[in-house]
């Protein structure tokens, strides 16, 4: 089993995703293209999401590290390297301004407004995508100075500690407490601390800032039930709007493994599995469709006009999306590597199934990212105008390193 999924993801890896994505790399001003139609024949603009910069840069300092060791072969380490040099130059050069990242910028570098929020700010993810970018380019490069990261580091801290950020293209509604930033937070510090590890410094302080927000989301966040809330304001609430009865089995299922990582590097992991492998099982159950499956989202919303988040809920709950269906693959072979359980490994069985079948577009060696409740295809944007270049790749490579390292 094991040589066959190492093989299988290799060659998609190798053979399929980093070929198609090399026709986008921006040789003239550094980072990724990457504003391109679903089915990925079209670009559709040349502007630059530093979301999806410090995201590819996460993958390309992936690559470097597995070709280092000589898990993969065939692709040139000069290629990656130049291509990682070139990006991190963009986004420190263009993206950061007075220690936090600007969320969208020209071809060539120069800063825009959101359209939302008249600000160039407009979301911390930006921030938190650019630092984990960041941190592994300088944990393949052991590249020292490392004054930027930090600063952008403590910036992410301050202004989530002072509730002073925005969270584009989906603001916070008032009064609610959501999962996405801690969720975030676990997995861009686990990144950040890594580094600081690799290269030498104390990262202490900074493990234990990922614990608390790890331990937040399942003591604060879990129910009885084995439920993760994505967004959470009061009891009343619980049992009578849509967003308080919201849970996004992706977004949880995705956040399990980065709780596991940083629940391992602390020594907590056996304390919480159980409790773990409970949200794994529910949470999939729930949100498996079964011929074509799930239910209709019910629930009040907060205005009679509503949100931008819950009008996502409302637009896109039949559809099929690209990034929870790659999260699925890794999640359950990492549960089943870790405890041996059965059900664990037929769950990613179910998915490799399903995945393989659904998305693959192999006229292009990328996937299909939108599609509809029965499968088929759609044109059609969710969150930001991109094909992104992260979820799928992240989890394949992640795949071939639990069973190489």
């Amino acid at each position: 089993m094991r040589e066959e999924i190492i093989k299988l993801y290799l060659s998609e890896i190798t053979e399929n995703f980093f070929p198609y994505w090399s026709k986008y790399e921006d040789n003239m001003y550094g980072g990724i293209l990457n504003c391109i139609n679903n089915y990925g024949d079209e670009m559709i603009s040349d502007q630059k999401f530093t979301w999806s910069q410090g995201r590819w840069l996460w993958i390309l300092g992936r690559i470097d590290m597995l070709i280092k060791d000589k898990v993969i072969t065939n692709l040139v380490a000069e290629d990656i390297r130049r291509w990682m040099d070139s990006t991190y130059e963009f986004i420190t050069k263009y993206a950061i301004y007075e220690s936090k990242c600007c969320y969208l910028l020209t071809r060539d570098g120069k800063m825009l407004t959101d359209s939302s929020t008249g600000l160039y700010d407009a979301s911390i993810y930006a921030d938190c995508f650019a630092l984990i970018g960041m941190s592994q380019y300088h944990k393949v490069t052991g590249y020292l100075d490392i004054k930027v990261v930090e600063s952008l580091y403590q910036s992410i801290v301050r202004r989530v500690e002072e509730n002073q950020f925005k969270t584009e293209p989906y603001p916070i509604p008032e009064g609610y407490r959501i999962h996405g930033i801690p969720m975030i937070l676990v997995n861009t510090v686990y990144e950040y601390y890594n580094m600081k590890k690799e290269l030498g410094y104390a990262y202490e302080e900074e493990r234990e800032y990922a614990l608390t927000k790890a331990l937040y989301i399942l003591n604060e966040l879990y129910d009885e039930r084995g439920l993760i809330r994505e967004h959470k304001s009061t009891l009343e609430n619980r049992e009578h709007r849509l967003l308080d009865r919201h849970i996004n089995p992706g977004h949880t299922l995705e956040d399990l493994w980065f709780l596991i990582e940083i629940l391992q590097d602390t020594n907590h992991l056996k304390q919480y599995l159980p409790r773990i492998l409970q949200i794994a099982r529910v949470t999939f159950d729930l949100g498996w469709d079964k011929e074509y499956g799930g239910c209709k989202p019910k629930g009040e919303l907060i205005h009679d006009d509503p949100c931008s988040y819950e009008k996502l809920i409302l637009d896109t709950w039949d559809m099929k999306l690209w990034w929870p269906h790659s999260e699925i693959l890794y999640l359950f072979l990492l549960l089943y590597e870790l405890t041996g359980e059965e059900d664990m490994k037929k769950r990613y069985e179910l998915s490799k199934d399903y995945v393989f079948q659904v998305f693959p577009n192999h006229e292009i060696g990328e996937w299909m990212q939108i599609c509809a409740r029965d499968g088929k295809p759609m044109n059609k944007v969710v969150a930001l105008p991109v094909k992104d270049p992260f979820h799928i790749m992240r989890n394949f490579i992640k795949i071939v390193e639990l069973y190489t390292k």
